[in-house]
């Protein structure tokens, strides 16, 4: 009877010593010499980082102790963790097998006793580690595919997961409302980059600079990923972040120096190498290379214009074509009014007197560039074989020239021999230049004052140049 017991509790012995290997429990003693400051080093921040505990990595050289667990989903009072564990994470997932795969991180060691410790073994740096219970059970458990998890992290990871970039051919318009028939808040114009606050079925709701509206799907296009969305459409630039930065001519600190950029200036990115961004200096016409440490890189997208803001936009770009516009006549009739010189005319003082009253009696309040085209009108009808041949008849031509016939000419001619103010003698000075060879008007046979000549059309003829209040073609 004492063999058969005996017997009977070897093989109880082994059996149960066979199903503690089989759990994978190991009868290694606790290794006292573990630190507390290793642990505290090893996946500090796998919590907040969100991951699930499946598969850890120890990035510290020190050794680190790992214990198995049984996590029974169906009965939380029958889970069995080790006394001394304090941080748990577990991934499952199974097909009629529920497999539990955990780490398990110790806070409170060393544990009150040997017999505490189930299992441990040490992983050296570097090393994945993983630990594996198969329990026999009914529960099926849905798998979870792998690329969910890729792609939350892949999302989290990007920062501009959220912008859209229009590609319509030429803009798209942002609206009040999902729907056409809704105000128009602004256009995206193409390839201009907007953040995607929400859905609704065949629109997106936006905001892009100052525009937040409603926008058709089809023309946005979305899921780009971060270095394509910068290199494509955004406009990099950099943030000086220190109070004095050197700009070099090549990357390197030995190079010369060109200049110094100063903190919260801002530049655009011309090219980035290595540890050199090469920068535009517009306002003092200089390219160079600074020192990625010190400045701050910053990326711009095109964004929306609201109505307002085009309004504004037309306005100013209407009076920027008008001044070009004016700046490019004012050019062309200094070109055209530069004074040339001709063949002087033969002329009496008669002729002289009589050239200066019409001309006073024409422009007396005009400059002296005013005076001496209408004088050169009069001289080139002289010239001309559509008019008299001599300047009394040009002048007296009957039709031509209003103050000939008013009484005005003869009034001036009257006072001539008074003429002393400043405006009379530059009236003298004029005719006299003219019949002298003095020419700024070309070839140009007529004038007018300037509003009675835009009325009647003359500023459309391409030989119309504006002197004063007269113009002449």
């Amino acid at each position: 009877m004492k063999n058969k017991r005996t017997l009977f509790s070897l093989v109880v012995f082994f059996s149960s010593f066979g199903f503690l290997v089989l759990l994978g429990f190991n009868s290694q003693p606790y290794n006292k010499n573990f630190s507390k400051e290793a642990d505290n080093k090893v996946l500090h921040d796998l919590n907040t980082k969100g991951i699930d505990g499946s598969r850890s990595y120890v990035p510290v050289s020190e050794s680190i102790i790992t214990r198995s667990f049984v996590y029974n989903d169906n009965d939380p009072q029958k889970n069995q963790v080790d006394p001394v564990t304090s941080t748990v994470f577990k991934d499952l997932y199974a097909i009629n097998t529920m497999q539990i795969r955990s780490t398990v991180i110790y806070d409170n060691y060393p544990p009150q006793n040997d017999s505490q410790v189930e299992s441990e073994f040490e992983m050296e740096t570097g090393f994945e580690m993983e630990t594996e219970l198969v329990v026999e059970s009914d529960l099926e458990v849905e798998d979870e595919p792998a690329i969910e998890d890729e792609t939350r992290i892949e999302s989290e990871l990007s920062v501009y997961s959220d912008i859209g970039i229009s590609i319509a051919k030429s803009y798209v318009n942002i609206r009040e409302k999902p729907n056409t028939d809704s105000d128009i808040k602004g256009k995206l114009h193409k390839d201009s980059a907007a953040k995607i606050l929400d859905s609704i079925d065949d629109w997106y709701l936006v905001e892009s600079g100052s525009v937040k509206g409603f926008v058709n799907k089809k023309y946005i296009k979305t899921g780009l990923p971060d270095d394509e969305l910068i290199k494509t459409y955004g406009k990099l630039g950099v943030s000086v972040n220190t109070d004095g930065l050197n700009v070099r001519e090549k990357p390197s600190t030995d190079s010369k120096k060109l200049t110094v950029i100063y903190k919260n200036e801002h530049y655009n990115v011309i090219k980035l190498e290595d540890d050199w961004i090469k920068i535009d200096i517009t306002d003092e016409n200089i390219t160079g290379y600074i020192n990625s440490e010190y400045v701050e890189l910053l990326v711009a997208f095109q964004n929306a214009v609201s109505k307002e803001e085009e309004e504004e936009l037309i306005r100013l770009q209407e009076e920027e074509e008008k001044k070009l516009k004016n700046k490019q006549e004012e050019e062309r009739i200094k070109k055209e009014t530069q004074h040339k010189h001709r063949d002087e005319v033969d002329y009496t003082e008669d002729e002289l007197k009589l050239l200066a009253c019409l001309v006073h009696a024409e422009a007396g309040n005009q400059s002296y560039e005013g005076k001496l085209a209408v004088a050169n009108v009069v001289l080139n009808r002289v010239k001309s074989r559509k008019y008299p041949g001599t300047i009394k008849d040009v002048i007296y031509q009957s039709g031509q020239f209003s103050v000939a016939s008013s009484g005005s000419l003869d009034k001036q001619l009257k006072r001539y021999k008074n003429y002393s103010s400043k405006s009379q003698l530059l009236t003298i000075k004029a005719a006299k230049a003219a019949l002298e060879g003095t020419n700024n008007i070309g070839d140009r046979l007529y004038f007018n004052g300037y509003k009675t000549a835009i009325k009647s059309g003359y500023d459309k003829k391409k030989t119309s140049v504006k002197i004063g209040d007269h113009l002449f073609w």
